[in-house]
């Protein structure tokens, strides 16, 4: 604590002087940068939009509701990259259930089956979103642990 003036002996907490503001901000940036590309690219990757206009059939009206439900994930991803571009902490919370939805319908698709989808465990892009989901969480997870006191709710 240093001396903030003479007069009224305030103590105000001393600034840290081992990097310049500058990298000190950039370096923050760089996790809120990562989560909201990877945000957009679960959001991307979940609502694939040749799987539904080339490889569903077209008499298959019972699995157009899915094609609303990941509609409507996209969008979830490009709000929660906005909030998370704009510091609110509850864009990350947004994004973990932006990732976590479509692992669970993953995981039904796979076992009970979702009407209109093949059972297919290792459909390249299904891997490729579980991948990135993971990391967007694992990043989510510290940046809301870090920034509990910073960030505004």
């Amino acid at each position: 604590m240093v001396p903030c003036d003479n007069k009224n002996r305030e103590l105000l907490p001393a600034v840290e002087l081992s990097r310049p503001v500058g990298i000190q901000d950039s370096l923050s940036t760089r996790p809120k940068t990562l989560g909201i590309v990877l945000i957009v690219i679960v959001g991307l990757l979940n609502f694939h939009l040749p799987h539904f206009l080339l490889e569903r059939a077209a008499s298959d009206g019972d699995a157009a509701y899915l094609e609303w439900v990941f509609l409507a994930n996209l969008l979830g991803a490009v709000i929660a990259a906005v909030a998370v571009w704009r510091n609110r902490r509850w864009g990350w919370w947004l994004g973990v259930v932006v990732v976590t939805l479509p692992f669970v319908l993953y995981l039904a698709q796979e076992t009970v089956g979702l009407p209109g989808l093949p059972k297919n465990w290792w459909e390249p892009t299904r891997v490729v979103s579980i991948i990135v989901e993971t990391l967007f969480i694992v990043v989510a997870w510290s940046q809301v642990v870090a920034t509990r006191q910073r960030m505004p709710a």
